[in-house]
């Protein structure tokens, strides 16, 4: 029965996210941004220096760039080969979540963990994004599994050595956090699991007395990492003074301007929408709590295992919430640290309240679907700009945008509804009934998210874009880089940018090697007049604002919000 389980968490894994992977065009900011610099790599760019629109792009190190580059030089540049690293770093998540499980509790536990990992909203949404997180997820949890094992093992060392040299990938993936992570929860977990155990007798094999520091395991982690930050401090002297002072002590002040910067997700707001990435299971936690509580909160029975996973969670929940800014993906590390203590918590509980609550709130959420057209009649979607996270993104849809996904939301939800009310009538599968509502909508959400790209992304008129540029025109953007970004994957033009100050902002600081190509308006109408092709694309909302200026002008194409323009027919 178990391996039949490991069967079809397998096969759903494949089909979920694997298959997927190439549905739907990449977005603007980070899927643009990091796709983008894999192009440049598997055209024959640099496979050392990452660029984006001629300037080096430094503010992560290469891993993800280098697995992104790869996939595209065998399967071809296009979405699948781009999201692929991510969705295989998630199904290695998943595998690693489960075998962490076996270890803490038996083959079941691991399999309603992983099973919850992988079915969970936020799997088929944030993790879908191309960006480090997933790649860096994975190595956390790997390097984290290791320590596991070193707790049961004759040699716990090896799996120390292991343990640093994943966490040295997962800082070679996105930064120091993914050494500081593992590190800091290791220490943690073992400072607790000894003030909890201090009166019980001490054994040889006691998990706080790990070879933490195995000479061995920190020499790789700093051979993974140092020769990558020595040539590029060579190459743009001062690099990593700026590295950790702008960009990543920028985040942890607050900084108002580190040298990435993005629309802060506030600590309320964050916690929040956590019950969203964790749905359906967040609801499923809740309603159980009351029930297992008790039998779970005893420190005293805990093994080094359950502090490792308390410490897990509160180690990257700590320390986004301290942090000065976030994004709605920054604690994804701990997402396994969920899923493992959700099996321990569901894994004997009744799940028919927990049914009948998401049954009605996926009602709800149906009935606010298929009425969003008609209620929003009178809104206009928001710009690209504003639509800057997961929140503004739903409540700044206008009615187009609602209308085109009834249909979705009306088979997905109505799908998982079924599911869900299933198990009121057969409690007994409750948990792997529960698994395929949260199947039916994240496959929603991926249909979704790939019916609305044309709101986040402008692949549709890449090719247009291009042709209208010809050998010598000059394409224009009315914003910053990030919101254009999807035009570095799906163009192979520069972009100049407009509408941001070239003379004082966003000077690509942490890279310290120049900026991209800034038109100031004036310079703009100049060119407009001249002989000079001009493609500019701004949003569809200022066209009145530009016909003032230039006279009559039809756009020769529109996307979403966006529309492009030219000076020539």
């Amino acid at each position: 029965m178990i391996w039949r389980v490991g069967a079809l968490l397998a096969i759903a894994l494949v089909g979920l996210h694997l298959a997927t992977a190439g549905w739907g065009h990449l977005f603007n900011e980070t899927d643009g941004q990091y796709a983008g610099a894999a192009k440049v790599m598997a055209e024959g760019g640099s496979w050392l220096i990452p660029e984006n629109n001629g300037i080096p792009r430094l503010v992560k190190p290469p891993l993800l760039y280098w697995g992104m580059a790869t996939c595209m030089g065998i399967f071809g540049i296009g979405d699948f080969a781009a999201r692929l690293p991510g969705a295989l770093s998630l199904v290695l998540w998943v595998v690693i979540t489960v075998l962490i499980g076996r270890e803490w509790g038996g083959a079941r536990r691991g399999w309603i963990a992983g099973t919850i990992l992988a079915t969970m909203l936020g799997s088929f949404t944030l993790a879908r994004i191309v960006m480090p997180e997933p790649l860096f997820s994975m190595l956390i949890a790997a390097s984290l599994l290791c320590v596991v094992k070193a707790i049961r093992s004759p040699f716990p060392k090896r799996w120390m050595i292991a343990f640093w040299t994943l966490a040295g990938l997962a800082a070679f993936a996105k930064g120091p956090h993914g050494l500081i992570y593992p590190v800091a929860i290791l220490v943690v977990a073992a400072l607790f699991h000894h003030l909890a155990n201090r009166n019980s007798p001490s054994t040889s094999a006691s998990p706080h007395r790990l070879p933490m520091f195995p000479i061995a395991g920190l020499l790789l982690a700093v051979l993974i990492n140092l020769p990558w930050f020595v040539f590029i401090e060579r190459q743009f002297p001062g690099y990593i003074t700026n590295l950790i002072f702008s960009e990543h002590l920028g985040h942890v002040t607050g900084s108002s301007s580190p040298a990435t910067n993005y629309s802060n997700v506030p600590r309320l707001t964050f916690l929040v929408l956590h019950l969203a990435w964790f749905f359906p299971w967040s609801v499923a936690v809740l309603t159980a709590l009351p029930k297992t509580w008790r039998s779970f909160l005893h420190p005293k029975t805990w093994t080094m295992t359950t502090w490792l996973l308390i410490s897990w969670a509160a180690v990257v929940l700590g320390t986004v919430m301290l942090a000065g800014q976030r994004q709605d993906y920054y604690a994804m590390s701990l997402w396994p640290a969920f899923a493992l203590i959700a099996s321990r918590i569901l894994e004997k509980s009744n799940l028919r309240l927990a049914a009948g609550l998401v049954a009605a709130l996926l009602g709800a959420a149906l009935v606010a679907c298929l009425a969003a057209p008609s209620v929003l009649a009178d809104m206009q979607t928001a710009t690209v700009e504003e639509r800057a996270t997961a929140l503004t993104t739903v409540l700044q849809f206008g009615p187009e945008v609602w209308s085109g996904l009834t249909t979705i939301a009306a088979i997905s939800l109505g799908s998982a509804i079924g599911f869900s009310l299933l198990i009121l009538w057969k409690p007994k599968h409750g948990f792997w009934i529960m698994a395929a509502a949260a199947s039916c909508l994240g496959l929603g959400a991926i249909a979704g998210t790939a019916k609305v790209a044309p709101f986040f992304s402008l692949a549709d008129i890449g090719p247009q874009l291009e042709t209208a540029t010809g050998e010598s025109g000059i394409l224009v953007f009315d914003g910053d880089i990030d919101t254009a970004s999807s035009l570095l994957f799906y163009t192979n033009r520069e972009i100049t940018l407009l509408g941001a100050n070239a003379d004082a902002d966003f000077v690509v600081r942490t890279q310290g090697t120049g900026r991209h190509t800034f038109l100031k308006e004036k310079d703009l109408e100049t060119l407009w007049s001249s002989e000079k092709r001009v493609v500019f694309v701004t949003e569809s909302s200022k066209l009145a604002s530009w016909q003032t200026k230039w006279g009559p002008i039809s756009p020769i194409a529109k996307c979403g919000t966006l529309i492009a323009i030219s000076n020539r027919p």
